[in-house]
Formats: structure tokens, sequence, C-alpha cells
């Protein structure tokens, strides 16, 4: 078989000429369809790449909303709780210091009542035998305790302190002739008016007009009244100042049961509220 070279020549150069037509007019458009298609495409798959990435964000974005939803809300629900509980321990223990207290107020006004009580009984209790005694010493008066008490009397008359002395003799200047009475619970005899006025006229500076008085009042007692003065020797001094005794002796023995008392209620008190506490 001949091989023509100009025939195979021509055939080359047909195919060279097939192959730039071929590229010019089908393989060019065709790459740069592709290379506009694979384009299209990687811009349509970074769109979508993007998008997803956003959406990828959105869905982070919406679960972080929810569990910090859900974190605020078990944190708002726990706050909520604690201070429910706190509330609620609040208001049992202004309920229970408002129930302590009206307990107080009313064990103090209990106490100070009976306290009071005690108080007037003991009171009561000293004046009663005070004026029993009073009372008894008066039945017994006679002539023999008058003497007693006339005694008394001047015994007190010739010893007064030298500031007395000077307001008595004071006072029986200023009398200018005014009647000096002397006073006693039971009639004294001519003796012992005798005994009084010497010693009363002893103590003045001139001569004194003395008139004696009877007075039950006195009880077991006897008085000179001078105007702006008064010299007495009487048992209701002393009676008064035993009254005074009893009434603070009592008053002594009062407070002490009422401190124990108080005590042994406050103890009962705080065992109670330890109770109640438990």
């Amino acid at each position: 078989m001949l091989i023509d070279p100009f025939t195979v020549l021509a055939q080359i150069v047909n195919f060279l000429i097939l192959v730039a037509l071929l590229k010019h007019f089908l393989y060019g458009p065709i790459t740069r369809a592709m290379t506009q298609r694979e384009q299209t495409i990687a811009h349509q798959l970074e769109q979508a790449a993007q998008q997803e990435a956003v959406a990828q964000q959105e869905a982070d974005r919406l679960q972080q909303m929810q569990q910090d939803f859900a974190t605020h809300r078990d944190q708002r629900l726990t706050e909520l709780r604690s201070h429910l509980q706190d509330e609620r321990l609040t208001l049992l223990a202004q309920a229970k210091d408002e129930v302590s207290q009206a307990k107080n107020r009313w064990y103090q006004a209990l106490e100070q009542e009976k306290t009071g009580v005690l108080r007037r009984f003991r009171q009561q209790a000293a004046y009663q035998l005070a004026q029993t005694v009073r009372q008894v010493l008066t039945d017994l008066a006679d002539a023999d305790l008058e003497q007693q008490v006339v005694k008394q009397f001047l015994t007190r008359l010739q010893q007064l302190p030298e500031s007395e002395q000077q307001g008595l003799q004071q006072a029986l200047i200023l009398t200018d002739g005014a009647p000096v009475v002397m006073c006693s619970s039971l009639p004294l005899s001519e003796n012992l008016q005798r005994a009084i006025a010497d010693a009363v006229q002893a103590a003045a500076p001139h001569p004194l007009t003395l008139t004696f008085e009877t007075n039950p009042d006195l009880g077991c007692g006897i008085e000179l009244r001078i105007p702006g003065y008064k010299l007495d020797w009487n048992l209701a001094a002393y009676l008064n100042n035993l009254e005074q005794t009893l009434a603070l002796t009592l008053e002594n023995s009062s407070a002490s049961s009422d401190g124990l008392v108080k005590d042994q209620s406050a103890r009962g008190a705080r065992e109670q509220g330890g109770d109640q506490a438990v």
C-alpha cells in the first residue's frame, strides 16, 4: 500500500484546521459555558454555605437563647423559692415575736395587778395591826398609865436640845398673856397638873396662864400647845413608826417574792419558747 505524503499532509492540515475550528467555535464556548456553570455552581454553593452558616448561627443563637431562658427560669424559680422561704420564715418570726410580746405583756399586767393587790393587802394589814394596837392601848389607858405619860413628857421637856429649847422660849415670849393649852387623853390629877405647870413655867420668862384640856383622840398622849409651837409625847409616834416599819418589812418581802415569781415566770417562758423552737 502506497502512502501519499501529500494526502497525509493534507489530512493533517485538515485535522488541524478542524481542531482549530472546533476549538474556536465549539470547545471554547463549551469550556466557557462549563467555566461559567462551574462558577455559577460554586457561587450558589458559596451562597448556600453562607446561608447554611447563617442558619446554623441562627439555630445556635436560638438554642443559646433557649438554654439561657431555661437557666434564667431555673435561677428565677430558685430565687423565688428562696424569697418565699425567707418571707415565710420572716412572717413566722414576726408572728412568734408578736405572740411572745403579747404573752409578756399579759404576764407583766398580771404580775403588776398581783403586786398591786398584795401591796394594798400588806398596807391594809399593817394599818389594821397598828390600829388594833392603838385601840388596845387606848382601852388599857388608866391613871397609872397617864402618870407614866406625864413623866415621859416632863423628861422630854427637860432634855430638849438647845435649838428646841430656844424655840420653846421664843414661843413662850410671844404668847403675851395668851393661854397655853395642855391636852391629855385622860383627866390629870392636881399633882400632875401642878408638876406640868411648874415645868412649863420654869421655861417661860414671864408668868403663864396654863389651861388643861382632855382630848381622847390623843390616845395615851399629852400635848403642849403654844401659838406657833407644839410639844407632845404620845404612843401614836411609836405606833406610826411601828406601822411604817411593818409596811417597809412587808414591802421588802413582797419585792423579794415578786422577784422570785418573775424569775420563775421568765424561766417558764424561756423553757416554753425553747420547746416551741424545737
